[in-house]
């Protein structure tokens, strides 16, 4: 069940920053989903840069071990989705209140829940061993852009702005099953109510390139600002503005009856997207869920075995992507030291991009830093 369906989806506007990396992809692929391996842009790796006052005062460039790709999640939903239904899947496009979930629950062996209304997700309660964020650490603005050239190294850009926040762009693809066309996709992380926070107030996506590009030019290095100059909205859907409050759930919620239902994805762990791990994390629990229902045909489902399908998870992936997450946004002294030190060396440039993909390493090259 989902509120809008494939034609909505690709209709509408962006959802999101995505970036997968290789073990995420090749999950993917060997399920059959790798529809946009041979044309998907690669993503080589990162290129650092700290500025301050439009200058450049420390950098360093890092390649993953493997590529990663950036698909529009428009694109690949409305794809799924499509499929899904031809394969004679049963979907059901609804917008469901929390009683008629509750309600609906009692007609099925499993429900998985991961999308939610405020009032679903608080089904779900937090998890007490992480300490609650109050609100969001970055306003957030997403443009998908033309006429952008591509980095000369395959890169993507990470470019952080100390007092002010980040921008992150890095090449990907968007557009209709078929149609699809290359793109540039430039995300701001703003300080609340710093200097790049800047698109509240703008509801015209014409309105939101214009402060896009007026932002670059002002806290951007010149070489760096001037690959946008020419840029254009991918389409009339290209833009997104919001925020982000990181919240760890626990994964199994109760319904007013009482009934159990298994969170996952967003609904359990919502991370700030400046680590680029949303994407990856949702793909890793559907496989994890999918396994443990296949190793389980015959149930029964129940709330013992929720929590002990989703502690792999969550062990394993989730919480190591949230605490990378939190340590990209605001560096401890460690991560600050294996920046510095990155510049001189280009193997450990390439380790700590490569933990963007495997974010459990990170713990393993902060303690190296000492």
């Amino acid at each position: 069940m989902t509120d809008r369906s494939a034609e909505a989806v690709l209709s509408g506007s962006v959802t999101s920053t995505q970036v997968k990396f290789p073990a995420t992809l090749d999950l993917e692929s060997q399920a059959g989903l790798g529809f946009w391996d041979a044309t998907a842009p690669r993503i080589q790796g990162i290129r650092f840069t700290m500025a301050i006052d439009c200058n450049p005062v420390a950098g360093w460039a890092g390649h993953f071990s493997r590529p990663a790709r950036s698909v529009d999640q428009r694109t690949v939903l409305a794809r799924l989705l499509t499929d899904y239904v031809a394969a004679g899947g049963d979907l059901e496009i609804t917008d469901l209140s929390l009683p008629e979930i509750d309600r609906r629950a009692d007609d099925f062996d499993l429900t998985i829940v991961t999308r939610a209304s405020r009032e679903l997700a608080a089904c779900f309660p937090a998890d007490p061993t992480w300490p609650p964020t109050p609100g969001p650490l970055r306003s957030l603005a997403v443009l998908y852009l033309d006429g952008v050239p591509t980095d000369p190294d395959g890169l993507g850009t990470y470019v952080s702005l100390p007092g002010y926040g980040e921008v992150i762009s890095y090449p990907g693809l968007t557009g209709p099953s078929g149609q699809e066309k290359p793109c540039e996709i430039l995300l701001f992380e703003a300080l609340p109510q710093g200097g790049l926070d800047m698109f509240g107030p703008l509801d015209n996506a014409g309105e939101r390139l214009r402060q896009a590009k007026l932002l670059l030019n002002r806290y951007l290095p010149p070489a760096l600002a001037d690959r946008y100059r020419y840029a254009e909205l991918t389409d009339s859907g290209a833009t997104l503005v919001g925020a982000v409050t990181p919240t760890m759930r626990q994964p199994v919620g109760t319904l007013p009856s009482g009934a159990p239902v298994l969170g996952g994805g967003d609904v359990v762990c919502r991370m700030d997207p400046g680590g680029a791990q949303g994407a990856n994390n949702a793909v890793h629990c559907a496989f994890h869920y999918s396994a443990a229902i296949l190793g389980n045909p015959d149930g029964p489902y129940d709330r013992a075995w929720m929590n002990s399908t989703a502690q792999p998870w969550l062990t394993d992936i989730a919480h190591p992507a949230a605490r990378w997450t939190m340590a990209m946004l605001a560096p401890p002294p460690e991560m600050q030291a294996l920046m510095q030190a990155a510049q001189q060396d280009p193997a450990l440039a390439d380790a700590l991009a490569d933990t963007f993909a495997r974010p459990a390493n990170m713990s393993r090259f902060a303690a190296a830093a000492h």
